[in-house]
């Protein structure tokens, strides 16, 4: 009998059994967090809110809180908001080691996963789907830090806090607040058509409940506007629906679709931007958009997407009547956090005498104002239709 050929593997090239010990190291880890969780006993009524457990998981692998960036930035993706987090691990073993820990996680919270093909790569991706939001979890290791000698201590004064101006006693203003993305579906129609009349909302055109949601909050006496989707920075990645605004788009067609959008949504009274960052900066293109507004005596509010928005110097050239949102109520989508922000809304007008916010039409934010909203007026804010506030 003839001895076995052995089959010569060309130079430089990994063995399969090496090939798998990325692999292979994630699952000890991987396996290790299961029984850690089990024993520790952490039932699912005792979770904590996702970024902070996130944070929880980052320092168990020895991330210092200047390693992590969170929200950077924040960005909305198919009407889901996407919650970029960039963290910079000690070691490449830390680092692996948490991938199998948000898998884990994320397991346990039924969330989508989406794990890196090649944990080989400098910095690595990881998604994490939670209905509503989004992680984006950029993962790299983080570069050694030169020594350096401590630096000699020098005495210093503790910095005394500026206070904040006050309103002065028994200061008003008027505010105005306008919920986007309207139209999606009929869910939240009848709590959002209780709520003060002066409340508006903006409606996504060419969306299965787009007509029917403006009827439903025409008929309880809420003023209509168009939420006009408009390129984003990062498009196609990133799609602001149908219906948009392209800065490709010849000025035939962009008028076209403009005339098209109104029509689409009853009872409009004008128009506020959903995302363009990207189109928005473009003055020529705001500018045929503003003569289309014109057209049709329609106004317009910039919802600022981007600080480098012309859209507002557009329209006031057009003699399009405007304003800007002022503040975002929803940002992140826990009533303390939605409370805060209605609390500088409050501030805000009683110092500057008006402000739009602009929020959306989500349940945690349509919860709070009905709780909130009835005594405004003792805060010292009129509520006001957006439209009162367009100069």
């Amino acid at each position: 009998m003839s001895p076995r050929k052995k089959t010569r593997r060309k130079k430089g090239e990994l063995s399969p059994t090496l090939k798998l010990l990325p692999w292979l190291a994630v699952a000890v880890v991987a396996l290790a967090a299961v029984l850690w969780l089990m024993f520790r006993g952490r039932s699912a009524g005792d979770q904590a809110p996702m970024e902070a457990r996130l944070v929880e998981l980052a320092a168990a692998r020895e991330v210092a809180s200047e390693n992590i960036a969170a929200d950077d930035p924040i960005r909305k993706v198919d009407g889901v908001f996407v919650r970029t987090w960039r963290i910079a691990f000690p070691t490449r073993e830390d680092r692996d080691g948490f991938v199998g820990d948000v898998q884990l996680e994320g397991a346990e919270r039924g969330a989508e996963v989406s794990l890196p093909e090649d944990l080989s790569a400098k910095e690595v991706r990881v998604g994490l789907g939670l209905g509503p939001e989004a992680f984006d979890l950029r993962l790299a290791v983080a570069a050694p830090r030169p020594t350096q000698p401590p630096p000699t201590p020098q005495p210093t004064r503790a910095p005394t806090a500026t206070p904040r101006p006050q309103p002065p006693p028994g200061a008003r203003g008027r505010l105005a607040i306008l919920l986007d993305d309207g139209g999606q579906s009929m869910d939240l129609v009848p709590q959002a058509a209780a709520l003060p009349s002066a409340v508006a909302v903006a409606i996504l055109p060419f969306l299965p409940y787009s007509a029917e949601t403006a009827n439903a909050m025409y008929d309880a006496g809420h003023e209509i506007w168009l939420h006009l989707p408009m390129e984003p920075e990062g498009y196609p990645n990133e799609n602001p629906g149908p219906g948009a605004l392209l800065v490709a788009m010849p000025p035939k067609d962009l008028r076209r679709t403009v005339h098209s959008a109104l029509n689409n949504i009853p009872h409009v009274v004008g128009v506020n931007n959903h995302m363009g960052s990207r189109a928005t900066t473009d003055l020529r293109m705001m500018t045929w958009v503003m003569q289309e507004l014109k057209a049709r005596n329609m106004a317009f509010i910039d919802s600022r997407t981007t600080t480098r928005t012309v859209a507002e110097e557009a329209a006031r050239a057009q003699g399009v009547p405007t304003n800007r949102r002022h503040v975002f109520l929803d940002n992140e989508r826990t009533q303390a956090a939605i409370r805060s922000q209605l609390d500088e809304a409050v501030y805000r007008c009683r110092m500057e005498g008006e402000i739009i916010a602009i929020g959306h039409l989500a349940p945690e934010t349509v919860q709070l104002l009905a709780k909130e909203l009835p005594g405004l007026a003792k805060r010292g804010a009129d509520l006001v239709p957006p439209s009162e506030l367009v100069h």
